[in-house]
């Protein structure tokens, strides 16, 4: 995998753990690893949607951005894990955290295209470059942010790409397959915003607002709390996805 430019731009060892509080840092190595995990399986997906794509004799200029979307995951996955080693955490192997892919050979190819490009790139690209964007924001570390910065930048593009393609898929479908793909579309968006309600249900009404989790501290690594974390998805839903869903009929 090549390494560039930006990548050797970060001084890894800038960051002192030991200048840190430990009760923080130890937590942040438990997720910066749980990153690289969640990030490697990422790869695994992208390049199996790199499969599909030319089986279904995409434009080359959609295999082209999901090509170069396996690398730009690929990288992410070593700058997480850069990370993980400079708090001194234990960086997870490949063998360890690869997950066998879903067979899907069942399923006509370009049902799986369209499955992948709303899964992957519309939905999961978007809470993705929510929460990045908001770290980056007020990430104090200048290690940290420079990580947070590598990665969003990649994601971004991957998120405008996502609506691009999905909406030339269902441009021409019919009106019961459309039904069919918004429905599909609505499950998987109702799985974040539900993990995010039961979180919000717990807190006082006056405390659903950004304001009562400033986190400084966190966000010094890069980290979100539960009850922050919960209130980004559904910002990011009503302000950025919901938006896209609907116009592109699926919403």
């Amino acid at each position: 995998m090549a390494v560039t430019p930006t990548d050797v731009a970060i001084d890894f060892a800038a960051l002192d753990p030991g200048a840190l509080p430990r009760v923080l840092v130890e937590q942040a190595r438990v997720v910066w690893a749980d990153r690289v995990r969640t990030e490697y399986r990422s790869v695994q997906v992208a390049a199996r949607f790199l499969t599909e794509v030319l089986a279904a004799g995409e434009p080359l200029d959609v295999t082209r951005a999901v090509a170069e979307t396996v690398e730009e995951e690929l990288r992410h996955a070593e700058l997480r894990g850069r990370m993980c080693a400079a708090l001194g955490g234990r960086v997870p192997a490949p063998r360890e955290i690869a997950a066998p892919i879903e067979d899907l050979g069942a399923v006509p190819l370009e049902e799986r295209v369209l499955a992948s490009a709303i899964s992957l790139f519309l939905i999961a690209e978007a809470f993705s470059v929510g929460y990045l964007q908001d770290l980056v924001a007020r990430a104090g570390h200048p290690v940290t942010r420079a990580v947070l910065n590598a990665i969003a930048g990649d994601e971004a593009e991957h998120e405008a790409f996502g609506p691009e393609l999905v909406a030339r898929k269902v441009r021409d479908l019919p009106p019961a397959r459309r039904d069919a793909w918004r429905a599909f579309t609505g499950r998987l968006v109702r799985g974040h915003l539900d993990r995010a309600e039961r979180v919000l249900q717990r807190l006082a009404p006056e405390d659903r607002r950004l304001d009562r989790w400033p986190e400084p501290e966190r966000a010094t690594l890069g980290l979100l709390g539960e009850a922050r974390l919960a209130l980004l998805c559904r910002r990011t839903y009503e302000e950025r996805l919901a938006p896209t869903l609907v116009r592109l009929g699926l919403g």
